[in-house]
Order: structure tokens, then sequence, then C-alpha cells
């Protein structure tokens, strides 16, 4: 009779144990993958950014109207499946004295209450910009004969 209540008290340990760490690690768990979540698509909105930005520098439409139209459209045509669980709150396009600018922000909702302390509401949110200086085939010609000029010069 003693040998199987120490058994089962034994047994009892492991079930109380299990209890208390099971719940514990699944929650760490579930906040890893989502931190991933999270990680993959902030890149992805600084990758799409980061190549809007390189576009809207190298287009060569001199007029400023046209080429933010021009952007706008493409924005609106960026491939958004590859986002996951992803809300874009903000993307745009701007030329502001020959220096071209993609900006945008998203936000990924947490699934739970717990997560939230590091966050507004159970939201984390993100954005980033990114600028490129338009160059102007005159200014280009005059930064190749400095280059060749400059060569020379240490040859």
């Amino acid at each position: 009779m003693m040998k199987n209540m120490k058994i089962q008290q034994a047994e009892g340990y492991l079930t109380v144990e299990a209890a208390l760490i099971l719940p514990m690690l699944i929650a760490a768990i579930l906040f890893v993958i989502y931190m991933l979540v999270f990680q993959y698509n902030r890149c992805l909105l600084e990758q799409d950014l980061g190549a809007m930005a390189l576009w809207g520098s190298s287009v060569e439409e001199e007029d400023t109207r046209n080429l933010e139209e021009m952007a706008k459209e493409r924005m609106r045509a960026l491939y958004r499946d590859k986002y996951v669980a992803w809300e874009f709150m903000n993307l745009q396009a701007r030329l502001e004295k020959n220096c071209f600018a993609a900006e945008g922000s998203g936000r990924l909702a947490l699934p739970a209450f717990a997560f939230s302390q590091w966050s507004d509401g159970g939201i984390w949110r993100t954005g980033t910009t990114y600028e490129y200086r338009r160059l102007s085939p005159v200014a280009f010609i005059r930064l190749c004969r400095g280059l060749k000029n400059l060569v020379q010069e240490n040859l």
C-alpha cells in the first residue's frame, strides 16, 4: 500500500509541473512566432519602399505632377499578399527639391491581451522613409567629367 502511494505522489508532481510549464512554453513560442511575423512584415515594407524610392529617383520624367501620379499608381499596384496579418496605415511618395521620397507605415494587431504590455493597445506599429536625390543629365555628365579628370590626374 505504501509503495502505491509513493508512486502516485511522484506522478502527481509531474502533472503539476507540466500544468505550470507547458502553458508558459506555448506562450513563449507563440510570442516568438509573432515577433518573427512582425519583423518579416517590417523588412518587406522597408524593401518595397526602398525599391520605390530608387525607382522614383531614376525615372526620366521632368513634370513633377506626372511623376507623383506615376508613383501613386505604382504604390496602388504594390503586391500586398506577401504581407502576413499586416495592415497598411500610410503609403505615399513625394518629390520635393529634386529629392524623391517614399514613406509608409503599417501595424500588426496582437492576438492576445498578454502581449500588449509593450505596445499601444495590443498593436505594434512601424514606419520608414527612404529618400534619394534625383540626378539630372547635366549633373551626371559633370560628375563623369570630374571623375575622368580625377583619374587622369592620378595616373
